[in-house]
């Protein structure tokens, strides 16, 4: 995929020379290694472009993202050298740092709730562990189990296995 872009900042080329381009995704440019007897299902092949879409739309460097902003903010107005074109690149930068820092805060949220989840599925495993402690119909938990090892009591729990 290649891509232009203009501005009063110069033009940059996207393409083949850079670290995301088709090598990276281990395209080739020549169409004679492709395989005529595999056909995928239309479905799939959209798939497959969209994903290599998506994964190459974020392929920015930092500056191309400089000069994006720079762009932008010629855009918008702003000469360079001048106080406002400052403030307009310092807001660009400061409102990505602001979408970054709410990305971060988003997946450390999903992580905890991941964390508190597998907390409260081992702890009913331990509970239901210590419940059939003497039931000859469950095995005894040990090192197999899909559970793991309480630390405090040293014993072995798990889904489907009694603690003794």
């Amino acid at each position: 995929m290649n891509n232009w872009f203009h501005g009063k900042f110069g033009v940059q080329f996207i393409g083949e020379s850079q670290d995301c381009s088709s090598r990276a995704t281990g395209m080739s440019g020549d169409r004679s290694t492709v395989r005529r007897g595999s056909a995928l299902p239309t479905v799939a092949k959209l798939g497959i472009a969209a994903a290599c879409v998506l994964g190459l739309a974020a392929c920015v460097t930092p500056q191309e993202r400089h000069a994006l902003d720079q762009n932008q903010c010629y855009a918008f107005g702003f000469e360079p050298g001048t106080d406002g074109f400052a403030e307009c690149m310092m807001g660009l930068h400061q409102q990505r740092a602001v979408a970054q820092a709410n990305s971060n805060l988003y997946w450390q949220a999903q992580l905890a709730e991941q964390n508190r989840r597998r907390e409260a599925q081992h702890d009913l495993y331990k509970v239901m562990s210590l419940q059939r402690t003497g039931d000859p119909r469950f095995p005894v938990c040990g090192a197999s189990s899909d559970g793991g090892m309480d630390r405090r009591t040293m014993t072995w729990y798990g889904p489907n296995c009694r603690a003794r």
